[in-house]
């Protein structure tokens, strides 16, 4: 072997070495992090977050029913549509921004307030004739005490 090519090999050793040590230094602090024995908890509302997931779960069933209703060329549930499609997309955002430690939280609950109030008032207006209905109202009632508590 030639001492060109033996300095080569050993500079692509060097270098290889190089990138494994530098590898390592950045993976360790994740993986001293995640070895700890101590928990961090979360610091937003779970109960919050809890009710939130809770009624964007209902509110699927809900539009599932509303699409079923409106395939037999019933329209009365239409504004219900809307409200429950804002109502979902409200939620998730919520959630989404409580698990994220965003400092727009509060003002999402606020808004989230505001959107739930429509839908329940709503849901309201055909709960007597499907029961998901009711089921939505008393799910954005839930999300709605949530939302004023947490946001004082």
């Amino acid at each position: 072997m030639d001492k060109s090519k033996s300095s080569i090999v050993l500079s692509k050793r060097q270098f290889l070495g190089v990138v494994a040590a530098a590898t390592a230094v950045s993976v360790s602090p994740g993986l001293l992090a995640a070895n700890q024995t101590t928990h961090h908890h979360a610091s937003y509302s779970k109960s919050l977050a809890k009710v939130s997931e809770e009624c964007v779960s209902v509110g699927q069933a809900c539009k599932a029913h509303i699409y079923e209703t409106l395939k037999s060329d019933d329209l009365s549930l239409t504004k219900c549509l809307l409200e429950v499609r804002n109502t979902i997309a409200t939620c998730t955002a919520l959630v989404e921004m409580l698990t994220n430690g965003s400092a727009h939280s509060k003002a999402m609950a606020k808004v989230c307030v505001d959107v739930c109030k429509d839908c329940r008032d709503e849901c309201n207006k055909h709960a007597s004739k499907h029961p998901i209905c009711k089921d939505m109202a008393q799910s954005c009632d839930a999300t709605i005490k949530e939302c004023l508590k947490y946001i004082g």
